[in-house]
């Protein structure tokens, strides 16, 4: 009997950024996700301002809007990780949060660094 392999996501869904390159062009995406990476810093800054400020309530709105942005680019680990400190700020965990934003933190770079040399190929 042949032992069925788990799917592990990656940190970039390839066939949502052929579909950027198919409507927008290489030199299209390369402008999306560099606006991608300017406000997914900000976010991500606000986010920690919230949290550490005690505004789970605009953490919540924070993390939402990196989710929705995430999956738009085809970053699902970084929008999984958005969803986690969504959830932990609706339930007042700021503590989760935290742990789940260090994670989002490291989602982020490696898949920046994954969109990159996807485009590279072109």
């Amino acid at each position: 009997m042949q032992e069925t392999q788990l799917f592990e996501p990656s940190h970039l869904q390839t066939e949502q950024v052929e579909s950027l390159i198919a409507a927008a062009g290489v030199d299209g995406t390369r402008a999306i996700l560099e606006a991608f990476q300017r406000s997914t810093t900000e976010l991500l800054t606000l986010l920690d301002e919230g949290l550490k400020g005690g505004s789970l309530n605009d953490a919540y709105k924070n993390a939402h809007a990196v989710k929705g942005s995430a999956a738009n680019v085809g970053a699902q680990l970084l929008a999984e990780a958005a969803g986690a400190i969504e959830t932990a700020c609706k339930d007042g965990n700021a503590v989760a949060a935290m742990q789940f934003l260090n994670d989002a933190h490291a989602k982020f770079e490696a898949f920046c660094v994954h969109f990159d040399a996807h485009l590279q190929q072109y």
